[in-house]
């Protein structure tokens, strides 16, 4: 009776080793991220994408604008006009927020647009609302990348009942300038110009004002 009551208490003490083994490997498995000194969570800080930061490096600042839209079904004779759009980086550097506003001899126009790098469809998407936008609002549906020095990308969009294909560039980029050209044309056809924007830092705008 002794020896299977020594065999009882053994295997009573194998078996509670063994839950409270699985019990420690199971905190060590679910615990919580590690904290930081004063008891904060240490929490990994999402960084811009290479494409992001060069499109920020470039853009980033206050401009000076001139607009040049083509001959249209709402612009008969096309138009001209002058403005100021002001680029800033978004929270984490992770978009870029542009606003912008300009007068022409169609009236007044102002506009809001967030870009950023979408790794997962390998380009750049944006939200774009304006005060000529029926619905107040529009998300890319296409993305636009990085071809060499310019930035190029391609769209689909409703104009008066329409689906328009649009192509957009940013082009001849220097330190205080760039263009921003757009294409438009039925879907699969051909592309023709629509809004050409001529974009001028506004701290080269000033030393010019200032020469003699």
């Amino acid at each position: 009776m002794r020896k299977i009551a020594l065999c009882l208490a053994l295997g009573c003490a194998m078996v509670a080793a063994a839950q409270d083994k699985t019990q420690s490997s199971g905190k060590e498995m679910g615990k919580p991220p590690d904290k930081k000194a004063g008891g904060q969570m240490s929490i990994p800080i999402p960084k811009p994408s290479p494409e992001m930061q060069k499109l920020s490096k470039m853009a980033v600042g206050t401009w000076s604008i001139a607009e040049k839209q083509e001959p249209s079904p709402w612009a008969p004779e096309g138009a001209t006009g002058k403005g100021i759009a002001v680029f800033k980086n978004g929270p984490g550097g992770l978009s870029l927020v542009q606003d912008y506003k300009s007068s022409s001899n169609m009236g007044g126009f102002a506009g809001h647009g967030v870009r950023w790098w979408d790794a997962q469809a390998g380009g750049f998407k944006e939200i774009w609302c304006d005060s000529m936008s029926p619905t107040g609002c529009t998300v890319s549906k296409g993305i636009a990348k990085w071809d060499g020095n310019n930035l190029v990308g391609t769209d689909e969009m409703d104009m008066m009942g329409q689906k328009v294909a649009v192509k957009e560039m940013w082009t001849d980029i220097t330190p205080d300038s760039f263009t921003f050209r757009m294409e438009g044309g039925p879907p699969g056809g051909e592309m023709k110009p629509m809004v050409t924007i001529k974009y001028t830092r506004a701290t080269a705008v000033k030393a010019e004002v200032k020469k003699p």
